[in-house]
């Protein structure tokens, strides 16, 4: 190529890239159409009113601004944006008044759309309300904020029914919850790190969500909590540190799938009377109780999960899985090893259509010789265990029995499982009607 053809080709794209970064540079710093400064105004309140019906822009500029009094948004098609971390929304009441109101009026009709809030930090006292308190608001975008030390929620949004959308914000040291979702479909959590909240994530009456990749840290009571919800999926999130269980999937719930996950210290995951439920995929580290709980609940699928003790440097806390009075359940091809307790357990007054296939558990009853079994079925009828490895391969062994069936269980079918003997025995039953073959045991 002609050297001076290929210098006039990189001046012609220098000067373009120049000129169109300072055509960028000026739509940043100049606002147009319905785009107005705060800062030209007496208080964000007066810019947010100037707006006209159509809405539109209010930028915020770095700052700190006291809040005493909500700020308050009412019309469809309004953005608030602030200039980054600089841009302190900072609550003063004491009478547990929030920071920023989103407000549509409910009814046929009646609700808000696409109301977006980003780019600012929004920081209460013990004593305020909510940093944001949506209702009735449809397509509403929150993200990219920093919000702290609310007396309530972070983010608490009611009966923002269509498309609600929560992502890439910092939400820390609020009372009550980080974000607080009620009422609402569509929904979609994602990229937020939640620290030091009451619940990280609190789900009620909310279906079609999907919560996706949060880091959930060191919460007062859970990470994630659900109660009521419909047909979501829980995936990619990392839960650490809650002094109560790090996610409750409580009463009627349905269609929950809970996948790629990982849960640590305490590592455990409770579902109440629920239908529905698919556990596949995720990490339980250094558990201090059960790691799966099921309670009362049916159509229940765990496949592919590792219970793990966090590895050499960390403390052997490890347990299994436990369920009481459940049905139609399949629970295959997850990784055991070394339960302070049993492995699988099924408890309770009556227990059916169970499938247990495919698992490792190793050296359970790991500090309580001839107490905790591998698999121990309760009150259990017409189920199979098969083709599981459950093995206690210590010098001295601790296990009780690798299998033990118990209460009125029968017509249960156990066969091609590879076990050895525990204190107590290998495979115990109790079932007339109980079919025990093709075992192997070492």
């Amino acid at each position: 190529m002609n050297a001076k053809y290929f210098s006039a080709q990189m001046l012609f794209i220098s000067i373009f890239l120049f000129s169109y970064q300072i055509a960028f540079s000026n739509n940043q710093l100049t606002l147009t159409g319905n785009a107005i400064n705060a800062g030209d105004y007496s208080s964000i309140q007066e810019a947010v009113s100037a707006l006209p019906d159509e809405g539109g822009t209010v930028f915020i500029p770095a700052g700190i601004y006291k809040i005493s009094e909500p700020i308050v948004i009412t019309k469809s098609e309004v953005t608030l944006m602030g200039s980054g971390s600089g841009t302190i929304l900072l609550n003063t009441s004491k009478e547990g008044k929030n920071t920023i109101e989103l407000k549509g009026e409910g009814g046929q009709g009646e609700s808000i759309w696409r109301i977006k809030v980003y780019n600012m930090h929004l920081k209460g006292n013990e004593k305020c309300g909510h940093a944001i308190f949506a209702q009735y608001v449809n397509e509403i975008s929150l993200r990219e904020m920093w919000i702290d030390y609310h007396g309530k929620t972070g983010l608490h949004l009611y009966h923002c029914t269509e498309n609600p959308r929560i992502s890439d914000n910092n939400i820390a040291y609020n009372k009550e919850n980080g974000i607080f979702i009620d009422g609402c479909h569509d929904v979609v959590v994602s990229a937020n790190q939640l620290e030091e909240n009451g619940i990280g994530i609190y789900l009620q009456n909310v279906w079609n969500a999907t919560i996706t990749g949060n880091n959930i840290d060191d919460h007062i009571k859970y990470c994630i909590y659900a109660i009521k919800m419909l047909g979501s999926i829980i995936t990619g999130n990392m839960l650490e540190n809650s002094n109560s269980k790090c996610m409750l999937i409580d009463e009627r719930c349905s269609g929950i799938t809970i996948t790629g996950n990982i849960l640590r210290r305490p590592g455990d995951l409770l579902v109440v009377k629920t239908r529905g439920v698919a556990i596949t995929g995720n990490t339980f580290e250094m558990t201090r109780g059960n790691s799966i709980e099921i309670e009362g609940s049916s159509l229940i699928t765990i496949t592919g999960n590792i219970f793990s003790d966090g590895g050499p440097v960390e403390s052997s806390e490890v347990y299994g899985m436990t369920m009481k009075d459940v049905s139609d359940v399949s629970i295959g091809n997850n990784t055991i090893v070394k339960p302070l307790e049993g492995g699988i357990y099924i408890l309770g007054d009556k227990n059916q259509y169970i499938n247990i296939t495919g698992n490792i558990i190793r050296n359970p009853s790991e500090k309580s010789p001839n107490k905790f079994s591998g698999i121990f079925i309760e009150n259990t009828t017409h189920s199979i265990i098969s083709q599981n490895i459950i093995i206690d391969d210590r010098d001295e062994i601790f296990m009780k029995v690798a299998i033990e069936e118990a209460g009125n269980s029968d017509y249960n079918i156990i066969t091609q499982n590879r076990v050895n003997k525990g204190v107590s025995g290998d495979i115990l039953i109790t079932g007339n009607n109980t079919k025990k073959e093709g075992n192997i045991v070492y």
